[in-house]
């Protein structure tokens, strides 16, 4: 009788243990609550036409004065240095921003004090918190085996270079960090938007079949870590980089292949612009590996760049936007 008892508790005690950890498991609809299915997919397909656009097919080419520059994953405009462009490297160089301006030259670097290139991947530009301020934002998003569970945004304010004596190099003291968290586990990304209509930051993924864009909303904590909320998953594969326009009604992303353009009018909100098929465009100058890409301060055209090998010089197209064909498109 006391071996029966014995078995019939360890059967009960067995039983309750496998309904607790089928309860601690994650099931889909847990998923769904924490935010890792609510992404809406697009209507449209990776397969565009390409169809004509108000920009360019034949840019101006900028070689850079600074040969050593290989890896540039990500480019700025700058809104208060006229002409003056901002370009960062990815893991394993150091923890600065270089200088040129729309005709190459060596400008100089900022070195970020307190910062680590883990692996920036890209860099944007425009209103943070302080409204008569601009701010780089350096993304600190990179990670191919997805590994991290954190990720980090370098805010501060553009420094002012109006009298600066060229090359400058300047450290920045005042850079603020935003940790941030993607809710359904780490993510690899390139790709950082920044909205100046509302002041929120975009982080875009870049995977081998689609793209998952997050955001974080305005404004973000600098002592505690942001969880991203899904917005939308785009059907583009390893997108690299990434621009909304200063005033905030034109959308860039690209890849190695092709760069995506939509119009945003006014009072819409990202998702709502992406929901909608963009513009392909198909670059004329095939570069070797296609990493950045951002408009001009002005609206007047598009900057990009490409990472290269040892034995290449890196070199910055510009698309300018061609005024007979603006109203067209």
């Amino acid at each position: 009788m006391k071996a029966c008892w014995q078995y019939f508790i360890n059967t009960l005690l067995c039983t309750s243990l496998l309904v607790t950890l089928h309860s601690c498991l994650p099931c889909i609809n847990c998923h769904k609550l924490q935010g890792g299915l609510t992404k809406q997919p697009v209507s449209y397909s990776s397969e565009l036409p390409n169809l004509p656009t108000a920009f360019s097919t034949s840019p101006q080419v900028i070689p850079l004065e600074r040969k050593k520059l290989h890896e540039i994953s990500g480019i700025a405009a700058s809104h208060q240095n006229k002409n003056i462009l901002y370009l960062n490297q990815d893991n394993g160089h150091p923890n600065c921003i270089y200088l040129t301006n729309t005709s190459g030259q060596d400008l100089g670097k900022l070195i970020i004090r307190g910062s680590n290139n883990r692996d920036w991947e890209d860099i944007a530009l425009g209103p943070g918190p302080m409204a008569d301020h601009s701010y780089l934002y350096v993304a600190d998003i990179g990670d191919n085996h997805a590994w991290h569970g954190r990720i980090r945004i370098y805010r501060f304010p553009e420094p002012d270079l109006t009298n600066a004596a060229f090359p400058v190099q300047k450290t920045i003291k005042n850079a603020e960090t935003i940790t941030l968290q993607y809710p359904d586990g780490p993510r690899n990304a390139e790709t950082i938007l920044l909205d100046p209509l509302t002041r929120d930051l975009y982080i875009v993924t870049k995977e081998d079949d689609s793209s998952n864009i997050y955001v974080a909303s305005f404004p973000q904590s600098t002592r505690h870590k942001v969880v991203l909320k899904p917005v939308i998953t785009l059907p583009f594969h390893l997108v690299t980089s990434g621009n909304i326009s200063s005033n905030g009604l034109e959308i860039l992303l690209r890849n190695e292949e092709y760069y995506w353009y939509w119009k945003r009018t006014a009072g819409e909100t990202i998702a709502a612009a992406l929901q909608r098929p963009p513009r392909q465009i198909t670059p004329v100058k095939k570069e070797p590996q296609g990493e950045a890409i951002c408009f001009s301060p002005n609206q007047q055209g598009y900057f990009t760049c490409s990472e290269v090998n040892r034995k290449q010089h890196p070199v910055i197209y510009f698309y300018q936007k061609d005024s007979t064909l603006i109203a067209h498109y």
